[in-house]
This record gives structure tokens, C-alpha cells and sequence, in this order.
């Protein structure tokens, strides 16, 4: 998080902001966060120390301008939107595809722009490119170089466009539908690949759904058959980024797994993370689980 002390004395390093350029229609809505230097979430307010914000729970969402007048007041270093669940609004996330010096665009970049023709701006770091779109996908996919969310993500907004595309968010459900199928080819079958596992072939996809847990993304993985990015059920022992670093798998053999990053969850794998769906079964909300078990 960003240095306290450092915030005080106005010295934050703070991402481009051209708040002008960006639509209208992304504005509208309490959907917008702060950030620190490392894009962690934070509740965009004037007073007080900064609070982590999530992208998935709107009571730590504010109003465009309620987050532009805390930028400019320097207390963060960028700000951003939340993709809200089922409101259509689609981000596609091209990283490493800009030269930062010369603004030059690679081919695969300039592919993936040219078939969306959508609101476009350059990312914080000069390097990437995010593409704005209306769209209706089944689910947020990533993999390398690639990020397309629908839901429980945010982006950080520079309003740095790219004059040759259009300045509005556009409907290009059939286009992105085209890169999906392209960038995110379907997995091999399952339990092709040799492994030591023997245990029983349970199925991810029916345990995650008949316990209610919400996939945030599909995640690309040689390694894995499924891969998902969920929410931790030890969400509320996480102190930094709370929505992120937590995935579920399964691999061809059809063993599964679970892996969180974050320091509280060392040590937590599949055993425990299906003790606390058995929990939520029995108890109510996935969230609302004993958080501690485990």
C-alpha cells in the first residue's frame, strides 16, 4: 500500500489522468476505486488513512468524481472501474504490446483493437493496451499477455486514448466472441495425460456449482484441464488485495487443486478448501462460512 507518510506530504507518485477522454457512460454509476503505485484497490475517500476497497463488494465503490477529486487531491496514485456482474460492460486487457517510447503497437495488439473498434486507452504503465466494450461472454477468460473480464476485476483508467478507434463504448459481442474461441482454444480431453494420481474422478465444475461458488475467470493453463480464479473463503483474513490470488483446478488425470497466494492461506490446499464447501452446505453462504476453519 502506499506509504502513509508519503501521502501526507503530497509526494505520490500518481498514473497519467486525462478524465475528459473517457465516455460519458463509463463515468456514470458508483463503480469507481482508487489505487496505490501497485494498482492494490483502495476506497476512494478524502479523509482518514486508505482502505483496501474489492471489486466485488459495491459498499467500497464511489462515484467518478468522488474518486477524481481524491486523485487530484494526490492521495492515489490512479483510479478505476469496476466491471459490475451482468451489466454488459466488457474489459480486454492487451499487455506488452506497446512500445511505451514510441507508442508503437505490435501486431497481435493492433489485431485485437482493429476487430473491436471500441473506446481504447493506454494502460498506466505505457506498455498495454485496454480495449471497453458492451458485450455478452459466458464467463472472463485469461492467459499471458491477455486479460477480457466481464465481472469481480477492475481497471485502472488513464483516458490516454487511441484516437483511431472509436470514442464510445461499442456492442461487439460477436467480435469478442471470435477472439475468445481464437485466444482460448478448448482444453484437450480429460484424463489424457500420465500422472501418479488414482483417486476418484470427481467433477470440478458440478462441486463449485452445486456449492455456489462463483467463477471469476477461466484461466488459461498448459499444465491444468480447468483452471478457475475464484474468491478465497478466507477472504476476511486477507489484508492486501483481497479479490485476487486464489484458484481452483483440475488436472487431465483428474486430480484437483486449490492454491491462494496470500500469506494467511500458506498451507491451505484441496482438503481444506472442500472441508469449507462441505461447511457451506450445511451453514449458508460460501462467504459466510467459519472463516477461520481450515
Amino acid at each position: 500500500m502506499v506509504n502513509w507518510l508519503h501521502m501526507q506530504l503530497g509526494e505520490v507518485y500518481q498514473f497519467p489522468l486525462y478524465p475528459a477522454e473517457i465516455p460519458a457512460e463509463l463515468k456514470s454509476g458508483r463503480l469507481w476505486i482508487c489505487c496505490d503505485r501497485d494498482k492494490v484497490p483502495l476506497v476512494a475517500t478524502l479523509r482518514g488513512k486508505p482502505e483496501p476497497a474489492s471489486s466485488t463488494n459495491p459498499d467500497t465503490w464511489h462515484y467518478f468524481q468522488d474518486a477524481l477529486y481524491a486523485y487530484k487531491a494526490r492521495r492515489f496514485c490512479g483510479v478505476g472501474r469496476v466491471f459490475e456482474k451482468d451489466a454488459g460492460v466488457v474489459g480486454v486487457d492487451i499487455d506488452h504490446c506497446r512500445d511505451p517510447h514510441t507508442g508503437r503497437i505490435n501486431t497481435y495488439g493492433r489485431e485485437i483493437l482493429d476487430a473491436l473498434d471500441s473506446y481504447s486507452e493506454v494502460s498506466p504503465s505505457g506498455a498495454g493496451v485496454k480495449v471497453w466494450v458492451y458485450a455478452d461472454i459466458p464467463a472472463s477468460k485469461v492467459k499471458d499477455g491477455l486479460e477480457i473480464y466481464r465481472s469481480g476485476r477492475y481497471f485502472t483508467l488513464t483516458g490516454q486514448i487511441l484516437p483511431q478507434y472509436r470514442s464510445m463504448v461499442t456492442e461487439r459481442s460477436e467480435a469478442l466472441l471470435e477472439i475468445i474461441e481464437r485466444e482460448f482454444p478448448k482444453c484437450t480431453p480429460r484424463y489424457q495425460r500420465n500422472t501418479n494420481y488414482d483417486g476418484p474422478r470427481l467433477d470440478l465444475d458440478e462441486i463449485l456449482e452445486s456449492a455456489g461458488v462463483e467463477v471469476l475467470a477461466e484461466i488459461s493453463d498448459e499444465k491444468a484441464q480447468r483452471k478457475y480464479r475464484i474468491l478465497c473463503p478466507w477472504l476476511r483474513e486477507h489484508t492486501t488485495n483481497p479479490d485476487s490470488g486464489t484458484v481452483v483446478g483440475q488436472y487431465d488425470s483428474g486430480a484437483l487443486f486449490f492454491w491462494c497466494w496470500h500469506s494467511h492461506c500458506r498451507g491451505r490446499r484441496w482438503q481444506n478448501f472442500r472441508r469449507v464447501l462441505e461447511l457451506r452446505s450445511r451453514l449458508g453462504s460460501f462467504t459466510e462460512v467459519n472463516i477461520s476453519y481450515g
